[in-house]
């Protein structure tokens, strides 16, 4: 799946060179947001004459992405790019939050196929202890019986503990990062 950096505009969620070599990583990220933050990035710091970002904000189909973020993020002395680092962590969670807004907007009308959607992005995150409150294939563990409830209901809970869990995530997120 490919969404937009938009999307972190959208929720006020910082994101930076950081957020686009994760993004990159995992297949998340079109070259295109690559440019335009290049772009914005020169447009805001006249000053800066990074070479690397001068050739990001160029594009094209013959420069190599990932080489030129990973030397942006060296400058800013990152040298670990092992995505399962802490240093990576937030980065993540930040994806993991753009995907999950992304289809909670492209499905508000089929809640069941949100559901089955966020246990995509569950297994793609590697199964998140966070999430698990919400995964419908998952027995729930605050000894709530959904045998005793309509299907409906248990969609309805479902769906309000997500909901819970974005809006957990969205604060935490703006916490950990000033926009």
């Amino acid at each position: 799946m490919v969404i937009s950096v938009d999307i972190f505009k959208q929720n006020k969620i910082k994101y930076d060179w950081k957020t686009l070599y994760v993004g990159l990583k995992l297949d998340l990220v079109k070259y295109s947001d690559i440019v335009n933050y290049a772009v914005e990035f020169l447009t805001n710091h006249p000053h800066i004459s990074n070479q690397n970002i001068v050739q990001l904000a160029w594009g094209g189909d013959d420069i190599n992405y990932e080489n030129l973020l990973v030397d942006i993020l060296k400058d800013s002395h990152i040298n670990d790019f092992n995505l399962d680092a802490d240093v990576w962590q937030l980065e993540r969670r930040k994806w993991r939050f753009g995907i999950l807004a992304y289809l909670k907007m492209k499905h508000q009308e089929d809640f069941e196929e949100l559901l089955n959607k966020v246990t995509e992005v569950y297994a793609d995150f590697d199964y998140p202890e966070d999430m698990d409150s919400f995964i419908n294939y998952l027995e729930p563990k605050d000894n709530f019986n959904p045998l005793h409830y309509s299907k409906e209901e248990n969609v309805s809970r479902l769906i309000n503990l997500f909901n819970d869990f974005m809006n957990q995530e969205y604060h935490s997120l703006q916490k950990d990062n000033t926009f």
